[in-house]
């Protein structure tokens, strides 16, 4: 059928047997024959280090998984670049967001032992002090947040409780000594009941809900005393919490219906215009918030008598400033109006809201 014979190499699909090693063939070595054939990876250098390892953390801070992390590094042969992890988070984390911070003293905590150790720890921030002067141009609070690492790390064990002693005396630059030192009043501060495990604070939707409608609330009030819109737009950003932005809305408007006087109304209206215009608060969240308000008005109005009639005024400035849109505008609920007479006005009939 075409196979076999000279040159060729049998049938089809034939399997053949494992071939054993002739001791007698002169092309036979000793030592190939016990051969074990493992896949090496080279380790990073400087330049790929940051490449391979910055994405890695900056996921991280989406997906909050230490576990996935310590499973990436494992993979990397990371040889003497071991140490210059934790100082690559920690720098990454200065620039963002305060959730990010304590994500990151999460995940130092939790990679020292199975992937570094604590002499590398202690490399790496040695490290990130020698290297304050640079961090100080992009981050200008750099100094206090990384004193700020510094005291959580000791709290969680990854540096000995003697590290920031060890600088005391023997610092010659002054970010460095204003990050040891904010190390030391926060380390002096944690015996006298102070929790260090918590001082970046739960950002995002782990906050409970009661503990943001609080935070919503004291922004508002901090904002009637000052005035300042950008410091709440500021504020209300480091929240991190967009998809309970209504809730700030909410809170808002039953402040304006439960106030005496017209400089709350104004503040407000001010206030939530600019957080429109900026897009901090998106057209759909400001319409929840508005929305909810509609739900609950006759509620309001058992506390607040004039709660209806205020909302209408002020729901009518918000359309006319571009807050809202007519349909939303539109929806606003109103109590019946009543004609009526009364004594001493001549026979004019006046139009009232209650």
């Amino acid at each position: 059928g075409g196979a076999g014979g000279k040159g060729v190499w049998g049938r089809s699909g034939e399997v053949y047997e494992p071939e054993e090693v002739d001791e007698k063939d002169p092309n036979y070595d000793e030592a190939q024959g016990n051969c074990v054939y493992e896949t090496v990876v080279p380790p990073l250098d400087e330049r790929d280090f940051e490449k391979t390892v910055t994405p890695i953390v900056q996921e991280y801070f989406e997906h909050a998984d230490t576990n996935e992390v310590a499973e990436l590094l494992a993979e990397l042969n990371l040889g003497p670049m071991r140490s210059e992890v934790p100082s690559l988070a920690v720098s990454l984390a200065l620039e963002a967001k305060a959730s990010h911070r304590e994500l990151t003293s999460r995940l130092l905590a939790d990679l020292c032992g199975p992937v570094l150790s604590h002499s590398d720890m202690e490399n790496s921030f040695d490290k990130l002090l020698r290297e304050l002067p640079d961090l100080v141009l992009d981050t200008p609070g750099a100094p206090q947040l990384v004193g700020q690492f510094i005291a959580r790390a000791v709290s969680d064990q990854i540096l000995s409780k003697n590290y920031v002693e060890g600088y005391k005396g023997r610092v010659d630059c002054e970010y460095t000594r204003a990050a040891v030192d904010r190390a030391a009043v926060l380390l002096k501060m944690s015996l006298g009941g102070l929790r260090i495990d918590n001082q970046w604070g739960t950002g995002g939707g782990q906050r409970p809900v009661t503990q943001l409608i609080k935070e919503m609330n004291l922004l508002l009030k901090e904002y009637i005393l000052s005035g300042d819109t950008k410091e709440a737009e500021r504020c209300l950003r480091d929240l991190e919490v967009p998809h309970f932005h209504h809730e700030f809305v909410y809170e808002a408007i039953v402040m304006v219906l439960e106030s005496k006087g017209e400089k709350t109304f104004k503040m407000v209206l001010q206030l939530l215009k600019s957080l429109s215009a900026s897009s901090v608060i998106t057209v759909d969240q400001m319409r929840r918030g508005y929305e909810r308000v509609y739900m609950d008005i006759a509620e309001i109005n058992i506390d607040v008598p004039r709660a209806y009639f205020i909302l209408e005024q002020f729901v009518d400035k918000s359309f006319s400033v571009g807050i809202i849109d007519v349909k939303l505008r539109d929806l606003c609920p109103c109590r019946g109006r009543k004609r009526f007479v009364s004594e001493g006005d001549g026979g004019v009939v006046k139009v009232e809201s209650y």
